[in-house]
Parts: C-alpha cells; sequence; structure tokens
C-alpha cells in the first residue's frame, strides 16, 4: 500500500513539473514585440516639415527597439488618407502614425471624423515648433504694435499669407483677430514656402509660418520677422519678441502656440504593446543626439506621453476647432463632437 502511494506521489510531483517545465519554456519562446520591422506612416510628402522631423526621431527610436523603422510617405487629404490606412492595419504596433497638429482640424473642417484621443493612443508628443509673423524687408511696419494697431484701424487690408486654410499659420491669424480685435484676409498658398516667397517679394503684405522655414531669409534680410507666437524669446534669436510679453493680458494664457508632433497608434493596440513603445519613446526623446537635432531645427523638444499627452492634444484641439468654428471657417460645430470651448478663448 505504501509503495502504491508512493508511485501516486511521484507521479503527482512529476506532472506538476511537467506543467511547469512547459509554461517556463513557452514564456522563454514566446516573441516579444517588435521581432520585425516597424512602418511608420507620414501624412505629408517627403520632404515637408513632419517627414523631416519623424527622420531625425525615429532612428534613434529604431536603435532602442531594435528593429528597423520604415518611413512611408502618404499625403492627401491633410493627412487623413495615412490615418485611416493606419487604422486599417492589425492593431499589433507595427504601424505606427508619426502624427502632427492636422488631426486636431479634420473633425471641425469637415475632413474626417476621427480625433487624436478619441480613434488613437498617443505614444509620446515629441517636439512643437513655433511660427513666427514676418513681413517684407520694405515694410512700412517694424514693430508687431504697429502690425496689430494699422490692422485694427483697417479692418481686413492687410494680407496674411498662408500655408492654406486650418494650418498653424491661418489659425495663428485667428487668434490674433479673437484676442485683439483685428481683421486680417487671408491668401492661401500651397505650402509655407511659396507663402514665404511672396512676403519676402512684397506679394502679401505678410505670412505667418515657422521659424526654421524663415531663418535663412531672416537673417539674408530678405524679410523682417516682427514676433513669435511664444511667450519667450527663440533661443538664438533674442531679438525676435515674443508677442505674449507685449499683449501679455490677451495672449499669454493661449501660447506657446504651434504644430506638435509625434508618434501614435491605433486606438485598441494592446497595452503592453503600447507599454513598450512608450518606455522606447521616453529613452529616444532624452536621446542627446534628438535634442541636437531640436537645436539645429529650431524645435523645442517635449517629452508628452500617458495622460499628460491626452490633456495636451485634447486642449489643443478645442483650441484650434472653436478658433476655427467662431470665426466662420468652419462650419462643423465642435460641440457636436464633444469638444468643449476652451476657457479665456
Amino acid at each position: 500500500m505504501r509503495k502504491k502511494c508512493f508511485l501516486v506521489w511521484v507521479m503527482v510531483v512529476m506532472g506538476i513539473l511537467s506543467i511547469a517545465f512547459c509554461q517556463s519554456s513557452s514564456a522563454e519562446t514566446k516573441p516579444a514585440y517588435p521581432t520585425r520591422p516597424i512602418i511608420a506612416v507620414v501624412g505629408f510628402a517627403a520632404g515637408g516639415p513632419t517627414d523631416v522631423i519623424a527622420r531625425g526621431y525615429l532612428p534613434i527610436l529604431q536603435e532602442i527597439l531594435g528593429v528597423p523603422i520604415t518611413v512611408t510617405n502618404m499625403p492627401g487629404a491633410a493627412s487623413a488618407v495615412a490615418a485611416q490606412h493606419v487604422l486599417s492595419q492589425p492593431k499589433d504596433g507595427y504601424t505606427i502614425f508619426f502624427a502632427s497638429e492636422i488631426l486636431s482640424t479634420w473633425q471641425t473642417m469637415g475632413t474626417v471624423d476621427l480625433h487624436p484621443t478619441r480613434d488613437f493612443t498617443p505614444i509620446r508628443v515629441v517636439a512643437l515648433a513655433t511660427p513666427v509673423l514676418a513681413v517684407p524687408p520694405n515694410s512700412q511696419f517694424n514693430t508687431v504694435q504697429e502690425f496689430i494697431e494699422y490692422a485694427i484701424n483697417n479692418p481686413g487690408k492687410l494680407r496674411i499669407g498662408t500655408a492654406g486654410p486650418a494650418t498653424v499659420p491661418h489659425i495663428s491669424g485667428l487668434l490674433l483677430e479673437r484676442k485683439l480685435g483685428c481683421k486680417f484676409t487671408y491668401v492661401p498658398f500651397q505650402g509655407g514656402g511659396p507663402a514665404i516667397t511672396a512676403v519676402m517679394g512684397g506679394h502679401v503684405d505678410a505670412t505667418i509660418e515657422m521659424v526654421q522655414a524663415m531663418v535663412q531669409a531672416y537673417q539674408g534680410n530678405q524679410l523682417k520677422i516682427l514676433a513669435s507666437f511664444t511667450n519667450d524669446p527663440i533661443p538664438g534669436f533674442e531679438k525676435i519678441p515674443p508677442i505674449g510679453k507685449i499683449y501679455t493680458a490677451e495672449l499669454s494664457s493661449q501660447l506657446p502656440y504651434g504644430p506638435y508632433f509625434g508618434p501614435i497608434v491605433a486606438k485598441g493596440t494592446p497595452k503592453e504593446i503600447v507599454d513598450i513603445l512608450v518606455n522606447a519613446t521616453e529613452k529616444a526623446s532624452k536621446d542627446p543626439r534628438w535634442l541636437q537635432f531640436c537645436k539645429n531645427m529650431l524645435l523645442t523638444p517635449v517629452d508628452y506621453s500617458g495622460e499628460e499627452a491626452i490633456k495636451f492634444l485634447d486642449q489643443w484641439t478645442a483650441k484650434a476647432a472653436w478658433l476655427l468654428y467662431d470665426t466662420g471657417v468652419a462650419k462643423n460645430n465642435p460641440a457636436d463632437f464633444g469638444i468643449s470651448k476652451p476657457e479665456g478663448l
């Protein structure tokens, strides 16, 4: 009897050990994410600001993840084509979207009913760009105060060239109108480059564009920069006055204002994959090479992830959406999409 019980006991122990071994072996052999190349989709053509920033950031991220990250450009419909492609792919972390601020205008402008935090999970907001207000080199205006005062006294007479409707340059002008009581006429161009060329030639009275696109012309006295859309000077360009310091009561709470950039994934991507990407991007965003890239490109490096990123994107989206709607540029009411109006706007 004892011998029989002993044999049963041995068989039970061996069975337990066998199960434990199989589980351990399975855990050891189960492939961890990522095990193959990742595709990063950019919603604009190669060579544009979003593409250039993505190609500055992603090589560092791929080193950390240990797999190649291939950039695929899918321009069209204000990058909505790219976003819809990302959403159509398996939610496995192998197709990510290197996003920019244009996402925040889609619903109100009627481009597509997609929201940056409702339909996507932000991994990290990694950089902000700074818009500046510039006039032709022979302009009568030498200060932003002169420019704004003229626009208040002569509604609609000043023509501002922009990169197109609902772009950051356009929304930046709307912000000035909303908070300072001035009025402009907007001249849309196919991108920021043509708008800058137009202001250098005196074909428009001003343009608003990102500072890195203006630096060469500014240093060559081909245009005058009157102000930056910030509360503090741009490092290295302290002579450019921050408009938030001039119109503190009216604008400081709304600034800095400029486009954002960073990787996001489709909502529904497993948390364990999101966590891996969040941890990897945290390292990439602190990498000295990325910080030097931002310095060279006059970008502001930021490091928003998790709830902080969601809050930032929701606030940015609300500000853009309500500025576009309240000024009559957009036909869709942001409230219809559950977008609350920001305080003080």
